[in-house]
């Protein structure tokens, strides 16, 4: 009996939850058209809600491109396909109050271009370059580019494509390739994108004619009697005196060229204001001096020998680590002057202290003869070593200072000597 009347319950709930869902269909049937369309209105604000929440999420004043991405242009009420640019490079957007019609952002910083919501991503910094390219004199041509063109970036790697044609002043020349400025930034246009290139007023500026190469050695502090007695060679410079030297060439916006811009300089490649290039041999007490011209933000060189010091010791944002030999900065192993072994040794020897030398300083091209010695085998070794340019002392060639087409492997220095000062510093700039 029991479990009979448990069935009969059952079996009337399931009925009354029945007969309520057929109440509840019915009413649906039976709902008036307001309220079928405040419902459909009511979802639709839902749906654009939740869009409008996706599109803030990809928004922001900076955003990272997350693919090689479509950029457009905004013509007759639609978005035009106008070029492409590079996954991960970081832009800055139109500031302003997203909703959910803004499937694509306008980029700030690229004239009338747009970029799809979905292709970008916030991010909180803004990537730094260089903006060394602000002191370069710019030639006095333009080059014009085909009606589609990419610029790319000191990787070659397509930073930006476009569907348009553009004219721009001319900074660096590689050859048929060409560095111009775009968006703030140094970025090479390639030969197979270039139409012509074409005379400009670009600048009033000249190239200077030739640039002073300084070569100091060791350091001192001149109010130490202890630090005075350890260096006391003739080419030993104070502290106190070194400082006059660069108070000079910073308060008269002296470029000081990194080595690798004096070298496009030699081959024509970019022009430069009144500069002058600092350098420092072999590496003992060296550090003095290459701290305080990082201070003082100027760009220098160590000539290292590499056997004897390590570059991490030297090496900064400002100051660059090139070779002084390995191992052959010594005394007497030719017959001629001091005897510096890159004269004569065999080429097999010097060969492996060159390769080790360029192995521990970063593969450097750039070298400086021990003692300033050397001759035709000399730059013929290193050629085969895979250098570029090599610094030898005063008057190399019949030449004081650098100038545009110079031999590379025959450059001049002034040697920086105790008693050395500002005017002498003036005189070597002109």
């Amino acid at each position: 009996m029991g479990k009979r009347k448990g069935k009969k319950k059952s079996n009337g709930l399931a009925t009354a939850f029945f007969i309520m869902a057929i109440i509840f269909l019915l009413a649906g049937f039976f709902l008036s058209d307001e309220n079928k369309k405040e419902l459909l209105r009511i979802k639709h604000e839902e749906d654009l809600a939740k869009i409008e929440k996706d599109i803030r999420a990809h928004y922001g004043n900076l955003v990272m491109v997350n693919t090689d991405a479509k950029i457009y242009t905004y013509d007759n009420d639609e978005y035009v396909e106008a070029g492409m640019i590079k996954k991960n490079e970081v832009i800055a957007l139109e500031e302003k109050e997203v909703t959910y019609e803004d499937k694509y952002f306008k980029i700030q910083e690229l004239e009338n271009y747009y970029i799809n919501y979905k292709s970008v991503k916030p991010t909180n910094e803004k990537p730094t370059y260089s903006d060394r390219y602000k002191k370069y004199i710019p030639f006095n041509e333009n080059v014009v580019t085909n009606d589609k063109v990419s610029f790319y970036d000191d990787d070659r790697e397509v930073v930006y494509t476009f569907n348009k044609s553009f004219s721009l002043p001319i900074i660096i020349k590689y050859g048929e390739d060409y560095g111009v400025i775009y968006n703030e930034r140094m970025l090479t246009i390639k030969k197979e994108d270039v139409k012509e290139v074409i005379k400009s007023d670009n600048t009033k500026l000249a190239n200077t004619g030739a640039i002073a190469v300084l070569n100091y050695h060791f350091f001192y502090d001149g109010n130490s009697k202890e630090d005075t007695s350890k260096c006391n060679q003739g080419i030993c410079l104070s502290t106190q005196n070194l400082k006059k030297h660069l108070d000079y060439i910073k308060n008269n916006n002296i470029f000081t060229p990194t080595m690798k811009e004096l070298e496009m300089y030699i081959d024509k490649k970019i022009r430069l204001p009144k500069s002058v290039v600092l350098t420092i041999d072999d590496g003992w007490r060296a550090e003095i001096g290459s701290n305080i011209m990082a201070e003082y933000g100027l760009n220098a060189t160590v000539f290292l020998i590499s056997k004897e010091h390590p570059k991490s010791k030297y090496e900064n944002d400002y100051i660059e680590v090139h070779s002084h030999g390995h191992n052959i900065h010594n005394k007497g192993a030719c017959p001629t002057g001091q005897g510096g072994g890159i004269q004569c040794l065999p080429k097999a020897t010097l060969l492996a202290d060159l390769k080790t030398s360029r192995e521990k300083l970063n593969n450097t091209t750039v070298f400086c003869y021990p003692f300033y010695e050397y001759n035709n085998y000399s730059i013929e070794v290193l050629k085969e070593a895979g250098f570029t340019m090599a610094f030898g002392g005063p008057n190399e060639n019949g030449k004081a200072r650098v100038v545009p087409g110079i031999d590379k492997f025959r450059l001049p220095r002034y040697v920086i000597w105790n008693n050395t000062n500002v005017n002498n510093i003036k005189s070597y700039i002109g």
